[in-house]
């Protein structure tokens, strides 16, 4: 079954609970993280996941999601060629939690284009310190790469 297709299995299952959901999604992250598959196909999966991402509904399903892909970016190294506009566009749609690993996820993208978004958070006295550390990351991502 294609990636794809078995996202849409996933979460047009009206019959399953959204923890049902989740533990099928995070599966779906351990293979990712730690399948046999190659950086494009990463990549491209990533780019898939995080447009379903988007269109979640349920906290819990988004903070799932965003776990995976900061996961999957770090582990597969492939940080830089996720297309991280979808999440960037729909930023009001996400609590703190969410936005504490979108910064992570930003920060590790390497892109300076990131900056300033990263640093609109930091007057956010719960977000300050995954302020520093996705500003740290980004920094050092840049100067290495």
């Amino acid at each position: 079954m294609e990636f794809e297709d078995k996202l849409e299995e996933i979460f047009n299952d009206t019959e399953a609970s959204i923890q049902v959901k989740i533990n099928r999604i995070a599966d779906i992250g351990d293979y990712l993280q730690y399948g046999d598959i190659d950086k494009e196909t990463t990549v491209k999966y990533l780019d898939i996941l995080i447009r379903y991402l988007v269109q979640q509904d349920d906290d819990d399903m988004k903070e799932e999601i965003l776990g995976i892909i900061l996961d999957t970016e770090d582990s597969k190294v492939v940080d830089e060629e996720l297309n991280l506009t979808p999440i960037v566009s729909n930023l009001s749609i996400f609590n703190e939690q969410c936005i504490s690993y979108i910064l992570s996820i930003l920060g590790y993208s390497g892109k300076e284009q990131y900056r300033i978004l990263i640093e609109s958070f930091k007057d956010n006295p719960k977000l300050k310190d995954d302020v520093e550390d996705a500003s740290y990351e980004l920094n050092y991502r840049i100067k290495n790469n």
